[in-house]
């Protein structure tokens, strides 16, 4: 015979507190895995803050997409000299 801990019915509260400790358990384990996500960069990415628009242009013209004239032009226009 077990003493106790279950008598064969459950607390009224059970069916409260179940669905809620439920739902926690979800939305904390869907934060974990979205923070394990950014931490390995593996997340939604924004532009990053270091991509200036000179930087921008300095991979267009590396890449070739525009020649050294409209390079030397647009970084002029873009750093004021």
């Amino acid at each position: 015979m077990m003493y106790g801990w279950w008598d064969g019915s459950a607390p009224w509260y059970g069916m409260i507190l179940g669905p809620i400790m439920m739902i926690g358990f979800i939305v904390l384990t869907v934060l974990i895995i979205a923070w394990a996500l950014r931490a390995l960069g593996l997340g939604s990415q924004s532009n990053s803050p270091d991509n200036t628009p000179l930087d921008t242009l300095k991979h267009r013209f590396a890449r070739g997409e525009i020649d050294r004239t409209e390079y030397e032009e647009r970084k002029k226009l873009l750093t004021g000299a």
